[in-house]
Formats: structure tokens, sequence, C-alpha cells
């Protein structure tokens, strides 16, 4: 994909970051839980499962096996001589700087980690953002559609949640070649469309550049926001710009 000129620059911390190897994972007495182990130059470290990620994790641990984590010192247990770190605090130190440099107008490179139903997660400084579809094109282009994962995108600010989940959208929206407008459609004309958004008393459809059209939820299959679907035209009122119809069939 595109190749960017700028360098992003690392969101800079109070305390002192270290890295290790993970070694082991294992049920600890103490913890009472899993953790992992890491090879650090400060010795043995302990992560407890709930201080890796932003997230609470489910389940096996084993996929961070063989892995380099960044974390920070939290404290020394001396009775078994080993340090506890926590990935989380030092993520969440992360976390804050970035929405503080996004808020302020800051334009960062972001890395495609993971492809989902109504975008892609986006890796930032090892930070997760959420680029949904409707932020990244004008049309029913999905980013899964123009980007593999590995790949970068230019995104900045757009909201942050009551949770702190950080949505961002494309600098540069993605545009089709599609020439494709309004005054195409006709009453019963089939055409491909995008979910945007499903609130309770209605569906909204991007079928063209710029133009979403208005169905009823449908009752007999569930329709996500992201979804590709064949949308049935009804009423065109070109006028007022506004096409509405029906869902038949999830692509």
């Amino acid at each position: 994909m595109e190749n960017f000129s700028h360098q992003m620059v690392p969101l800079k911390i109070k305390e002192p970051i270290k890295k290790g190897i993970v070694r082991l994972i294992q049920y600890d007495v103490v913890l009472k839980d899993y953790a992992i182990w890491l090879d650090s130059k400060e010795g043995k470290v302990i992560i407890p499962r709930q201080e890796l990620e932003l997230y609470d994790i489910k389940g096996s641990l084993n996929h961070y096996i063989g892995s380099t984590l960044e974390y920070i010192t939290t404290a020394y247990d001396a009775n078994r001589h080993v340090h506890l770190g926590s990935c989380k605090k030092l993520k969440q130190q992360k976390q804050a700087a970035l929405i503080k440099r996004l808020q302020a107008g800051e334009v960062f490179e972001a890395e495609v980690i993971r492809f989902v139903y109504f975008g892609a997660y986006l890796n930032i400084d090892g930070i997760p953002v959420i680029l949904r579809n409707q932020d990244f094109a004008s049309d029913y282009t999905t980013v899964a559609d123009v980007y593999q994962e590995g790949d970068h995108i230019e995104v900045c600010h757009l909201k942050v949640n009551e949770n702190l989940k950080i949505n961002v959208q494309a600098v540069h929206k993605y545009e089709s070649n599609s020439t494709i407008t309004i005054e195409d459609f006709q009453p019963k004309t089939v055409v491909l469309g995008l979910v945007r958004s499903v609130k309770s008393w209605a569906c909204f459809v991007n079928i063209a550049p710029n133009l979403d059209a208005i169905c009823p939820v449908p009752s007999y299959f569930t329709v996500k926001e992201g979804m590709k679907v064949a949308f049935r035209i009804n009423q065109v009122r070109i006028e007022e710009g506004r096409v509405r119809g029906k869902i038949i069939k999830i692509i």
C-alpha cells in the first residue's frame, strides 16, 4: 500500500519502559490465576493476567509464549525474588497520551491488525483504535476491500467513547470509481449496498457515493453495521435526494 514519508513519534511515558520475552505461562498460587513469566534485564518478572491488556482476557494465555512485551515494574516480591510488572498500566498511559494528541489534531500512521464486520482494528504504538467502514469510505467500500493486515492507513481523531475506546477516521476518505448517482436508480432496481447503521426503527444502507437509502429492519434475518447486502429500490425522490427500499439478501 502507500508509503508515508513521516515517522510516528513514540508516545512519551513517565515511568521507565522495560522489555522481556515470555518464557513461561503457569498457574500462580499467590495470584490465584494464570500469569506469564518474563526473562528481563532486571531478572524474573511476573505479569498477572489482569495486567496484560486494556481489556479482560478470557481463556488461554498460550499465544503470548515467545513474544516480547513492554511493561513497567509495579512491585517486588522479596519472598520469591521476582518483580511484578504491568503491561496494562503502561498501555493506559500510552492511551491517555494518544487521546490527547489525537484531540489536538495530530495525524497518525496506523497499522491494520484485525478486520471485523463493521470495519477494522488498527494499532498506533501498541494502542488499538477502531476505524469503521463508514469513516473510511464515502460509499459501500469496506476497509477489508482495500487493505490487508499489516498495511498502514493515515488516520485522525473522530471520537472517544466513555469506556475510552478510540474511534478514528481516514484522513483521506476512500472514493471508488463508481459513477452511479441517484438519477440512475429506478423502482424495482436491485443494487449493491453496505449497511451503515441499524436503528430500532430503520436501517440505513449506502448504495452510491454519499447516498444512503432507508429501509425497514428485516424481520427474516439479522443485519449488522458493515454487512454487504442486495438492496431493492422501491421509491426514488431525486429532488429530495432520498431513496427507500428493502434489504433482500445478505452478501
